[in-house]
């Protein structure tokens, strides 16, 4: 249908019908994660979006005039972008993220493509904490896999790298190296194993601290949880007081601060 709507020429009317209609409240939370977002980059940074999925957070990150490299393994994901953000500098990288470089089975949830995943394992837990989600993936297809070190070789180093990618956050960040300015991944209370696991990794120095976010907008975050920066331990704390809630969300990792000479 998009394809349809866009060699006819109606994408964009249509687009425009949807905002001043059925749209407006989408357009009111994108709003709010905008100004979520305007206090974590600055115009003219370098942001890797991994995992973009449709492009949402990538249209925020380049509306406040970042740079946005957006990694999405998903074909139909990825002209969704290509058809929805056009007049975006978007720089879509059509691949999944990991520990290496190679090929990946990505599991598609044609009905839900924002959990369509490269973790089995994930899949499964998921699949047994909650009936919702099984038998969402329907299809296997077999996808490019880049590490975040090799994104960096090629485009330099980003200040921010959102990390979205349904339970393969640990194996994303295997494959970087140095610690970018700000990264963000994605927790579940239901599951928080694998977030842990993730702050224990080399790549997050000593010194980092630390905030979190709901998903509240949309499945997207618009503020923080904690009024100030957290340390490692305190952040955890948080965390384990809602194990096993229904809350999802985003966590922020922020690099000490460099010592000037």
């Amino acid at each position: 249908m998009e394809e349809l709507l866009w060699v006819s020429g109606l994408h964009a009317p249509v687009r425009s019908i949807y905002s001043a209609t059925w749209g407006r409240r989408a357009a009111a939370a994108q709003k709010r994660m905008t100004e979520f977002y305007r206090n974590v980059i600055q115009s003219g940074e370098l942001v890797f979006d991994i995992g973009a999925n449709v492009g949402v957070l990538s249209a925020v990150f380049a509306s406040l005039g970042a740079r946005v490299v957006a990694l999405e393994p998903n074909a139909d994901c990825v002209r969704h972008i290509q058809l929805s953000y056009a007049d975006n500098q978007i720089e879509i990288v059509q691949a999944a993220a990991g520990a290496k470089n190679g090929l990946a089975v990505l599991h598609v949830a044609d009905e839900r493509d924002v959990r369509s995943s490269v973790s089995d394992d994930w899949i499964k837990n998921m699949g047994r904490q909650d009936k919702s989600y099984r038998g969402i993936w329907s299809r296997q297809i077999v996808v490019p896999m880049l590490t975040l070190d090799s994104l960096i070789e090629y485009f330099g180093m980003p200040r921010f790298v959102k990390i979205d990618v349904e339970g393969f956050e640990e194996k994303v960040l295997s494959g970087l190296s140095t610690q970018p300015a700000l990264i963000s991944f994605e927790f579940t209370a239901a599951l928080l194993e694998p977030a842990m696991r993730c702050l224990d990794m080399g790549v997050v120095r000593v010194g980092s601290t630390f905030n979190y976010a709901y998903n509240r907008e949309w499945g997207y975050p618009s503020q923080f949880e904690a009024k100030a920066w957290l340390n490692k331990e305190d952040l955890e704390k948080a965390l384990l007081n809602i194990e096993g809630s229904e809350y999802q969300g985003d966590i922020f990792v922020r690099a000490p601060r460099q010592r000037e000479d």
